[in-house]
């Protein structure tokens, strides 16, 4: 077989395994829950794009969230907004979750989520600027993963902190480094005890891969709301949200925490081992991945 053939029969694979795999994907339903008076939200609000060192591009995070069955999804790339509100424009279009447009606004010495942006916030600026441009376009501000080293940087402002990640993936990992999700979960525990109100959230901070909502806020939303983005920034604000870390330990609203526990939410199922949901799925993976091992191994020997 000439180089030239390998590659077009492996690029056939690859448009293949993309059209069926598209046709054969498995959304979850996104059927309203009721609990304590509120409309029950998945959410994620931690998400990158190719942008900066993520891999997907704002509309394909936007089919990521649908297929993992999120109904809000906060885009939150480095130092810049456009790709979010890129997401948000282009879920509208086709019916998709709430995007909320955000900045992870990246410095050395800590990371704070600006979220509900409608303008770029300066990464130079010191800390407290940054948290006051985020409230003038009244947007929430989350401390992004506050591991130990960061902790020094957030605590001259704890007042002006609207939000912490309690949740990451962190903790599915060790506890070496200097990135431990028992401080994150500190951070928040501390914050309360010293009178800091602090509303709990999870996040995946995705990049890669397929474990987008892996860690997930739920969010209780008014319902007799008119705009959904505007529903959930108020249940942000009111701190309206319950995280479960990986022992079922909740955190969040007490009088939410309440309700949850006379009447269980079970977040919608995920197959974050990404398996496929049966065997042409499978199939189609399977030709994929072939067409772009050809396309690679065709294109070297087409440039030998």
């Amino acid at each position: 077989m000439t180089a030239g053939l390998g590659a077009r029969i492996s690029a056939l694979l690859v448009a293949v395994s993309v059209v069926a795999g598209t046709a054969l994907d498995v959304k979850p339903a996104r059927d309203p829950a009721f609990r304590g008076g509120y409309r029950v939200l998945e959410a994620d609000f931690h998400a990158h794009t190719r942008f900066s060192d993520g891999f997907l591009s704002p509309f394909d995070l936007v089919v990521q969230a649908e297929r993992r069955g999120l109904d809000v999804l906060a885009v939150t790339e480095h130092n810049v907004i456009f790709p979010g509100q890129l997401a948000r424009w282009f879920s509208r279009l086709t019916g998709g979750p709430t995007i909320l447009v955000g900045e992870e606004i990246t410095t050395r010495l800590y990371h704070v989520h600006g979220v509900g942006l409608r303008e770029r916030v300066d990464a130079s600026a010191p800390l407290h600027e940054a948290l006051a441009a985020i409230h003038r376009q009244g947007g929430i501000a989350i401390a992004a993963h506050p591991v130990g080293h960061m902790a020094g940087a957030y605590a001259p402002e704890m007042d002006h902190l609207d939000a912490s990640e309690v949740m990451h993936p962190l903790a599915y990992q060790g506890r070496g480094g200097t990135w431990r999700w028992p401080e994150m979960r500190d951070f928040y525990l501390h914050a309360l005890a010293d009178g800091h109100r602090l509303t709990a959230i999870g996040s995946s901070d995705y990049h890669v891969g397929s474990v987008l909502g892996i860690c997930r806020t739920l969010v209780f939303a008014r319902d007799d709301a008119r705009d959904l983005d505007e529903a959930v920034m108020d249940a942000l604000r009111a701190g309206r949200t319950v995280v479960y870390d990986l022992d079922g330990n909740a955190y969040g609203d007490p009088a939410m925490i309440a309700a949850l526990a006379r009447e269980p939410y079970v977040p919608r199922p995920q197959d974050y081992a990404y398996r496929g949901s049966g065997l042409a799925d499978r199939v189609t993976r399977t030709l994929g991945l072939l067409g772009l091992v050809g396309l690679v191994l065709f294109g070297m020997r087409r440039r030998a």
